[in-house]
């Protein structure tokens, strides 16, 4: 359905709302009994219609409210399906690559796609955490959604995982990366960071690499998160980008 279409279905909805509001006003006595009487549907129609055309500032204002209703709506299905798949889920080597202390009282786990500019805008923070020194543990999970690169660059950073002391390092590299990532790129900063490229090359084409990233976006699905970059503090979930410091704050809320 394209814009025009929606703005008709969306105004007609919206003159059909103020058409049962107008009825219901008469109905309860919010308007006189005489309106009702000569008031035909071609009349009611007509002044709702130079109404809305003399207040326009109302269909911006029922949008948004319709918006904040979807968004609210929308969360708490977020919110349920987090409780239903628990955050150990969220932690699993299967789909996620994690740093700091098991035994940490929060975790922070990150949803996110190597092309998606609010990934990229979010890595200081997610760096910035790690170097705090706070006990928090960082979940670093693959959500390639954008392009074909996205894909491919999460194939090779699961496969770094298998490399000691590799995939934060590549990870970072990624992400500080502006731009396409065909493979060859891909491969490039590898090497840069040390990775053994020919290594790396053999276990992206492993079938248990890209079932990785299929279990983890089947995760991202069964949560509802259909954007990125998407993160989970403990039971809380952030849809965007975050600085250092909100990152940080939500963290020592939950730290005490």
């Amino acid at each position: 359905m394209d814009w025009k279409s929606t703005l008709k279905l969306a105004a007609g909805g919206i003159a059909l709302f103020a058409l049962g509001a107008f009825a219901t006003a008469v109905a309860i006595g919010r308007l006189p009994v005489s309106v009702g009487v000569w008031a035909n549907r071609a009349q009611i129609e007509q002044v709702v219609q130079e109404y809305l055309l003399s207040h326009p500032d109302i269909i911006i204002q029922m949008s948004n409210r319709l918006d904040a209703q979807q968004a609210s709506t929308e969360q708490k299905a977020r919110d349920d399906a987090l409780f239903d798949v628990g955050v150990a889920a969220l932690v699993d080597p299967k789909v996620a690559f994690v740093v700091g202390p098991s035994d940490a009282k929060v975790t922070v786990a990150e949803f996110f796609d190597y092309r998606c500019p609010h990934c990229k805008a979010s890595l200081g923070a997610v760096k910035s955490l790690i170097d705090s020194g706070m006990k928090v543990r960082v979940a670093f999970i693959e959500r390639p959604i954008l392009t074909p690169d996205s894909h491919m660059a999460a194939l090779a950073a699961v496969a770094a995982r298998r490399q000691e002391g590799k995939y934060v390092p590549f990870h970072v590299a990624l992400m500080e990366t502006t731009g396409e990532l065909p493979k060859e790129r891909i491969l490039d900063i590898a090497k840069s960071v040390g990775l053994d490229t020919a290594r790396l090359e053999r276990d992206m084409a492993d079938p248990a690499v890209a079932e990785s990233i299929n279990q983890s976006t089947a995760l991202a699905n069964r949560l509802r998160f259909n954007g990125t970059p998407t993160f989970v503090i403990n039971d809380r979930i952030i849809m965007g980008e975050l600085s250092g410091e909100e990152l940080q704050s939500m963290v020592r809320a939950i730290s005490g």
